[in-house]
């Protein structure tokens, strides 16, 4: 009997969806910075490598980020496109000192901010995100860069 069950199991994952695994499968990978020195060493690392920046203000009591996370960064095609940027990603849950004096280099007021740099190293304010946007719309505003 216990053998019946065992067997069943990739049947069940296949019919019911194994969540959990799809969800480990696609990760965007965020290189984690945590003041304002780190972000210009990311940044001139990117312009010399030729490659637009996001930078993610994240925190984990926002559930706007958390939103983010789930939906839209780990949708296929959003993924595909994220893999042609140096993805940044500021943790300010602690709400520290260099979190308040790198929120504020930014002149970040709120949260989700997303900031993006383009390939050449300049900083693309009007291309600034605030608040939660679902995956088609991110990846219209990502496929400018």
């Amino acid at each position: 009997v216990l053998g019946l069950f065992a067997s069943a199991q990739p049947a069940l994952n296949y019919w019911f969806g194994n969540h959990e695994t799809q969800a480990q499968q696609t990760t965007v990978s965020f290189t984690r910075i945590a003041n304002v020195a780190e972000l210009e060493e990311q940044l001139a690392l990117a312009k010399a490598a030729g490659k637009p920046v996001m930078l993610d203000f994240y925190a984990d009591w926002c559930v706007a980020c958390k939103e983010f996370e789930k939906y839209t960064f780990h949708d296929p095609k959003v993924e595909a496109k994220l893999q042609d940027f140096v993805l940044l990603q500021a943790d300010v849950t602690k709400n520290q000192v260099q979190d308040i004096e790198l929120l504020k280099h930014m002149n970040v007021l709120g949260l989700p901010t997303i900031e993006f740099w383009d390939a050449k190293g300049e900083h693309v304010s009007n291309a600034r995100l605030t608040g939660f946007m679902q995956a088609e719309p991110f990846l219209e505003h990502i496929n400018r860069f």
